[in-house]
């Protein structure tokens, strides 16, 4: 059975160019890799496409971290805080809120996968412990980094 290409497809054959059906060219989820530590949080890389994106989250501290993402109301923009220092949350309009993974234990490596819409975002560790007498907020030690999509 002879089969016969449509033009434009021959034409674009005939120039070394390959065609690929729309359906088999679905883009992957993009990777953020974070490593956790105390008190720090470190991405890489800090710019990536929207879309779908994962997040490969390693706590290589040795204190319990947790990972959450949210959306800036505009570039520059800060989160709100409490007293402690730690982010108040429950401030944050719910459609910013874009997710969480908790209890990532020392070695543990968890990952979060979301779409993030073009914008500035704050990755952060938000746990407020007491150390010798002292409360601390992971937050309020510089645990926190941006992240562009775009």
């Amino acid at each position: 059975m002879r089969r016969f290409l449509p033009f434009g497809v021959l034409a674009l054959a005939m120039l070394g160019l390959t065609v690929v059906p729309a359906a088999s060219a679905a883009p992957k989820p993009k990777k953020v890799n974070v490593k956790l530590f105390e008190y720090d949080i470190r991405r890489s890389p800090a710019f990536v496409a929207e879309g779908k994106v994962t997040f490969k989250v390693k706590n290589i501290g040795t204190a319990k971290h947790e990972f959450v993402v949210v959306r800036l109301e505009s570039p520059g923009a800060t989160l709100p805080t409490k007293a402690d220092g730690s982010v108040d949350e429950d401030a944050i309009d719910e459609s910013n809120q874009v997710g969480e993974l908790e209890d990532i234990n020392k070695k543990q490596e968890k990952s979060l996968t979301k779409k993030l819409d073009a914008g500035e975002y704050e990755i952060f560790c938000n746990i407020v412990e007491e150390v010798d007498g002292t409360t601390v907020s992971h937050h309020a030690r510089g645990m926190h980094a941006s992240l562009s999509a775009g």
